[in-house]
């Protein structure tokens, strides 16, 4: 699994990407072919190195930094302060089919099983969800989400409504690999509690967005692949009785030869027996 920190999501649009590397190596070109008669090129040229990285890669420290994202427009959504919110995102990759693991996601009642932090979700009668997540304190508070896009097998995003005590966004995509798995990348807005105190404080005991995002992807990947693998095993067993019905006919049938076998070998002792003695002394058995 992959955190944040060593796999930012791309956050810079595809038209800048594009002009990124068309300019980096303009300047990489400039700088080193007057590199020996002006040695202040060669700044010139690291600068095109690094925009040539920001368009290979797509991603951009300035962009995450200032909470710029046009790769993806409108993120993050109305209702969390871009300048308050903490940022997690991460990914990890599960052995199960993008449909499978998009639909276990999508119900959301399933969220509390790999989500630590989710208590219970439940289907509001108007539309949209509720969610009890633990608060501070370990206090639980109750905050209506509703969906803001839902694309099959591919990618929901969800925001909590106005008002909301504790106002968070998300958004999960599903890419399937060639392997026949699917990388599951998740981005979460959060504004923490008591601003950058709270957050600072939630860093040192260790409940940090990132750090949690990261256990609950864990989860989710350690219960999805859990249950292929619980599955084969009935299906396993659910085989093997009609093996072991065939066994009891077959002994059925070895006793049966066997008990043939022995009354054969009876009457012919018992012939023989009565073969050796005289016709006036029969054996007593008659």
């Amino acid at each position: 699994m992959r955190g944040a920190d060593t796999v930012c999501a791309q956050n810079v649009g595809q038209r800048e990407r594009a002009a990124s590397l068309l300019a980096g190596a303009w300047m990489v070109a400039w700088g080193l072919v007057r590199a020996r008669r002006w040695p202040l090129s060669l700044v010139v040229a690291l600068a095109g190195g690094s925009l040539m990285r920001r368009g290979v890669t797509g991603q951009s420290v300035f962009y995450r930094a200032m909470q710029i994202d046009t790769e993806r427009p409108g993120a993050p959504y109305p209702g969390v302060d871009p300048g308050r919110a903490l940022v997690a995102e991460a990914a990890v990759t599960i052995d199960r089919p993008a449909g499978e693991v998009y639909a276990f996601w999508r119900r959301f009642q399933n969220l509390p099983q790999f989500m630590a932090d989710v208590i219970r979700v439940s289907r509001l009668d108007r539309g949209g969800w509720t969610w009890l997540a633990e608060g501070p304190f370990g206090r639980p508070v109750e905050v209506e989400v509703e969906v803001t896009q839902d694309i099959e097998r591919q990618r929901v995003a969800w925001r909590s409504r106005e008002g909301a005590a504790r106002p968070f966004e998300g958004c999960v995509e599903f890419h399937a690999t060639s392997s026949g798995g699917t990388e599951v990348w998740v981005r979460l807005y959060q504004e923490p509690v008591a601003g950058e105190l709270g957050a600072w404080v939630a860093r040192l005991i260790g409940r940090d967005p990132q750090h949690a995002l990261c256990r609950d992807l864990a989860r989710l990947k350690q219960i999805l692949e859990w249950r292929t693998e619980r599955a084969s095993e009935q299906e396993s067993v659910a085989d093997a009785p009609g093996e072991w019905q065939r066994e009891p006919a077959l002994a059925q049938s070895r006793q049966r030869v066997d008990e043939e076998r022995r009354a054969s070998f009876q009457d012919r002792v018992d012939f023989e027996s009565d073969e050796s003695f005289p016709a006036s002394d029969p054996p007593g058995r008659y």
